[in-house]
């Protein structure tokens, strides 16, 4: 009986977990108008140089508490230009303790 008990735990918070990380981090659908969005390129300066993204401000991922603590106000959804997952969703994590706002990434 205690065994049951541990298990039914264990499995209620492996899927609150994985809940978790799909809620805070979604996937851009490209039908949707960038006008909708605020875009945020949170790859390093040169990747932003060579291949921009339009409409995007460039905020490297090591600089993005910073500006979010200083500067970036948005009204409006959150759209992250990435080159790798994990990075958009370290910075998924940080703007979602700033502002509590739907965050979609985009990998270019």
């Amino acid at each position: 009986m205690i065994l049951l008990y541990i298990l039914t735990g264990t499995l209620s918070l492996l899927l609150l977990n994985d809940f978790y990380k799909r809620s805070f981090l979604k996937p851009f659908n490209p039908s949707a108008v960038s006008d909708d969005f605020c875009i945020i390129d949170i790859r390093d300066y040169i990747s932003a140089h060579r291949s921009p993204y339009p409409g995007a401000e460039n905020i490297p991922l090591s600089y993005l508490s910073r500006a979010l603590n200083e500067r970036f106000e948005c009204p409006k959804e959150i759209l992250l230009v990435t080159d790798d997952k994990r990075g958009a969703k370290i910075a998924a994590k940080m703007i979602k303790k700033k502002q509590n706002k739907p965050v979609y990434y985009v990998q270019s």
